[in-house]
């Protein structure tokens, strides 16, 4: 393994030399880069060692301080196996978990704990199957993926399920609910009326191209108009939404900014010098300032001819007047939200409008002088780093913002590449190398800094390849281990022997359950949404008012459809379930239903009123009272707002909700699979595959038959007796 990984640095590694300290000790390693007054080498095995540069030889010091004047972005253009395999780049990564875990030892100790010398034992099968299929496709195998997995031979399954899995469309769904939770995306922005959904469809084909993190991002930052304007490509402008999620909060959007993409909490600056960290209040409004010539409410002076709003509304209004049948202050009011979401987009002017607050109170400004924009430095090296000279490039004020996603999303970002690194990291083992994943300030705090460095790293070589910087983590050892059952207190760290044991998400639980309903789940889509863009645009240059009166009747009766089939979630018409394979009347009911759509997107199916679709196309979030809602899928008003605690409406949605009947119908998945089936001891390995992705064991043998033995509804309970377990629930 030494040899492999010796062979993998010599692709184009730093030179790799012998250094001396005061001592006479030497140490053969190559330079990696001075942070302060320390140095960083890093040895032929890929492990890095920071010490003070005074300890070195005065030779070796003016080495070290040449190489880093060579070399500014030495951290954030790796070399470290730049043609790596998969199986190598994994390979790297388990021997700085393992390294980790040797230096945490004493802290154990100290701490009255067990030392710990080695991962986790590896997984089973049958654990392995159902975790990654959790964790890449978000949702449990169903009972043919899991018998197909276990027969399987060959040394080199487990990666080639990944390789698959990776390239599922529940891997684009999931990684969307992750992402959509992060940047707190919803279908209705409640401050302006505007609706989200370009956005949404926006987010879903980045994922589902597999577009870089990095190009993702700057497009956000950098993106101008409405979202619903067309592109050249004839794609919307769904980037917009980003900023507009925040419209008329510049502040509090690049607080929102700086924490997701930088993991650099510093909302508190906006009112007063951060307390915990080394941020000014000047300093946030410096970093404002990139944004201090932006609006995202456009007002008269946006438009060529003024803000006709107004205008529009008089003569509309004198149109109207002389029917006796319409509500004219209802009209009045829906007119105005549908004019008035135009003016919801994103322009830069010519001035910079930033200023100190009114009550601002250090000395290094008074309140209403004018901001000049800087970016904020984490250490003396930063002048020299190419992400602050790209930057600078851009002059004038429409280009800061473009200026503002340059510097964010180089390579060389002292936090960019390491806060995605981290909170993927935290995707697939439950913890971050440093938790909160959303202050990464003192890199040294985390719980493994050499491994946080190279997940870094790593991000970089793989260009923000979310896919393929997923690829590597999933094919770990440390990935592949038995789950960590040890409580973990809060603020301790954490050194990654395996993953740790964690509850499903709220998105993992129902797709789960529509698994256990429908196989398949993805091949069920909701309607396309994109009539709304279709239907609310308007040029206020120029829309005269009878435009708007018929744009505005077609954009009421598209909504009126959307919400039919898509509105609340538990009110549609039907009990009864339609399934892939053809109707089935469903226990509760004696109506049959037609699939609520067959559209170019597919059918989807209700039961009970509950569309029976993936959660990523279902509205976001989902409305009160839904299985996701009561579950802890996130609302949507704060950055990872999601809960994974338990509460008595989910025991009682558990016990007696509509999921729960719906999995133990006749209609469901469950039962047609053990349709296929006569003996009762293959039914019943049929009812563990399908639920716990595993066989049952003898015990659990015995009990099933006396249960059995109960009558005609023996089955039924023992799906619900499985679906109730904890160890359903929990990802092992």
């Amino acid at each position: 393994m030494a040899a492999l990984f010796a062979a993998a640095l010599n692709l184009g590694a730093a030179e790799i030399r012998t250094w001396t300290d005061l001592q006479g000790r030497q140490v053969v390693a190559s330079f990696v880069r001075l942070e302060g007054g320390d140095i960083v080498l890093q040895t032929k095995d890929g492990a890095q060692y920071k010490f003070a540069l005074t300890k070195l030889s005065a030779e070796d010091q003016k080495i070290a301080q040449s190489s880093a004047a060579a070399a500014p972005a030495a951290e954030a253009a790796p070399s470290f196996l730049a043609n790596a395999t998969v199986a190598q780049a994994a390979a790297k990564v388990d021997q700085l978990v393992a390294g980790g875990l040797i230096k945490a030892n004493p802290d154990r100790v100290k701490g009255g704990k067990a030392p710990i010398t080695k991962f986790n034992p590896p997984a089973s099968d049958e654990q392995f199957v159902r975790r990654v299929y959790l964790d890449i496709a978000g949702r449990i195998p169903n009972h043919d993926e899991v018998a197909a997995f276990l027969k399987a031979g060959g040394s080199d399954k487990r990666a080639k399920l990944i390789d698959q899995l990776l390239d599922s469309d529940g891997y684009k769904t999931h990684l969307f609910n992750y992402l959509a939770e992060m940047l707190r995306v919803k279908d209705n922005f409640e401050q302006d009326n505007v609706r989200g959904t370009p956005y949404i469809g926006w987010l879903k084909e980045q994922v589902a191209k597999n577009r870089p993190w990095n190009e993702m991002v700057y497009e956000m930052i950098t993106a101008t108009g409405k979202m619903w304007d067309k592109k050249p490509d004839g794609t919307y402008n769904g980037a917009a939404g980003y900023l507009l999620r925040d419209a008329g909060m510049p502040l509090d959007n690049l607080a929102n900014t700086l924490t997701v993409f930088l993991g650099t909490d510093v909302a508190c600056a906006q009112c007063h010098d951060h307390p915990f960290a080394d941020w000014t209040q000047k300093q946030f409004y410096e970093m404002a300032a990139f944004f201090g010539a932006t609006t995202t409410r456009l007002g008269g002076k946006d438009f060529a001819n003024g803000d006709r709003g107004k205008e529009l509304m008089d003569q509309i209004e004198k149109m109207i007047a002389s029917n006796p049948e319409l509500d004219i202050r209802r009209l009045r009011n829906g007119l105005q939200n549908y004019i008035g979401a135009n003016r919801t987009a994103i322009k830069d002017r010519a001035v910079n409008n930033l200023k100190l607050p009114h009550d601002y109170k250090y000395k290094d400004g008074k309140p209403g002088d004018a901001v000049e924009p800087k970016f904020v430095t984490w250490s003396a090296q930063d002048k020299n780093n190419p992400a602050y000279k790209a930057a600078k490039k851009e002059k004038g004020e429409e280009k800061l913002r473009e200026s503002f996603a340059i510097w964010m999303t180089h390579p060389a970002n002292p936090r960019f590449a390491m806060a995605i690194a981290n909170r993927m990291w935290k995707r697939a083992f439950g913890v971050g190398v440093i938790d909160p994943v959303t202050s990464l300030d003192n890199v040294d705090d985390a719980s493994n800094p050499e491994l946080l460095k190279h997940l870094a790293n790593e991000m970089v070589r793989v260009k923000f390849d979310l896919k393929q910087f997923m690829r590597i983590v999933y094919n770990t050892r440390a990935y592949q281990s038995e789950a960590t059952t040890e409580n973990i207190a809060m603020g301790e760290k954490y050194y990654f022997q395996g993953p740790m044991l964690r509850r499903m998400s709220a998105e993992q639980a129902w797709d789960s359950y529509m698994t256990l309903v429908l196989g398949q789940p993805d091949q069920f889509k909701a309607p396309l949404q994109d009539l709304y863009a279709k239907s609310i645009d308007l040029n206020l240059d120029t829309v005269d008012p009878q435009t708007v009166l018929i744009k505005y009747d077609a954009y009421r009766k598209i909504q009126q459809k959307e919400n039919e089939l898509m509105g609340g979630g538990l009110d549609m018409a039907g009990e009864d379930m339609m399934m892939a394979g053809g109707a089935r009347k469903a226990s509760t009911s004696t109506k049959k239903t037609e699939p609520a759509d067959d559209s170019a997107q597919g059918k989807f199916i209700t039961y009970e009123g509950m569309r029976l679709l993936r959660s990523a196309e279902l509205p976001q979030p989902a409305p009160g009272g839904h299985f996701l809602t009561d579950f802890g899928q996130s609302p949507r008003n704060l950055i990872d707002g999601s809960t994974k605690i338990g509460n008595v409406p989910q025991v009682l949605m558990m016990m007696n909700g509509k999921a729960q009947k719906m999995l133990t119908s006749p209609d469901s998945l469950i039962f047609r699979s053990m349709e296929k089936v006569r003996d009762p001891s293959a039914k019943v390995e049929t009812i563990f595959l399908s639920v716990m992705s595993r066989k049952p064991t003898v015990n659990e043998k015995d009990i099933a038959k006396r249960a059995l033995a109960q009558g005609e509804d023996g089955y039924a309970n023992m799906i619900w007796a499985l679906i109730n377990t904890r160890e359903f629930m929990f990802i092992q």
